[in-house]
């Protein structure tokens, strides 16, 4: 994660930023045809043509990504909450690492999913928000996730994907370091700084290192 996130108004710029993935996301449903009622949760089909637009633009092995992600979505969409955490996590961290330096020629760049996605590669924010927005797609309540700016013990800086149930007292965190979704008070590893959701919401964290978390504002 690249110093600049540090820079004040950021919180301005994630709630830009994930307002402007979402947008793209719902000009895919446009382009979709509409969904079958049922008592099930359902996820419009994403037409023929979504598929070969992204070939056209990003090549095939970028289409069969995306058709991946969309399959992901269709199989799991009334699957328990925890394992659509699990099996996105999983997916999500298969993207392997790449600096925004080397993969987009610019110090610090806030990708989309469909960017991550389609170029296979992202740094720990990029990939967090991907997460993000497969999550919502599958119907988790946008209330229910946020973003966790964290310490790791190596003192690098690092995004996260936080799951949290206004009704449990666990949050649980998606992290592409660590293979499998954990309660928050599991991974005393991390070293929470601040926490922010989608509508901006900042939150001030104090953290001891022992798993031991309050807010301060």
């Amino acid at each position: 994660m690249n110093q600049q996130f540090l820079q004040s108004g950021f919180g301005t710029h994630v709630k830009s930023i994930i307002t402007t993935l979402m947008v793209l996301f719902i000009i895919i449903f446009i382009l979709a045809e509409p969904g079958s009622s049922s008592q099930k949760r359902s996820f419009p089909p994403w037409d023929e043509g979504v598929f070969a637009e992204v070939a056209n633009r990003h090549g095939e092995q970028a289409s069969a990504r995306f058709r991946d992600v969309y399959y992901l979505i269709q199989v799991h969409l009334n699957d328990p909450v925890e394992t659509q955490l699990e099996v996105v996590n999983d997916y999500m961290n298969e993207l392997p690492w790449i600096a925004d330096s080397e993969l987009w020629k610019q110090p610090d760049y806030w990708a989309t999913p469909f960017e991550t996605v389609t170029t296979f590669g992202g740094d720990c924010e990029d990939i967090a928000i991907a997460k993000y927005a497969v999550l919502r797609l599958m119907g988790i309540p946008d209330d229910h996730l946020g973003f966790a700016h964290v310490l790791t013990k190596e003192q690098e800086h690092h995004m996260v994907l936080v799951y949290k149930h206004p009704d449990e007292v666990d949050s649980y965190i998606l992290d592409n370091q660590h293979p499998r979704v954990a309660a928050a008070k599991k991974r005393a590893d991390l070293k929470a700084i601040y926490a922010f959701k989608n509508d901006g919401t900042l939150y001030v964290i104090q953290d001891n290192g022992n798993a031991n978390r309050k807010l301060l504002a």
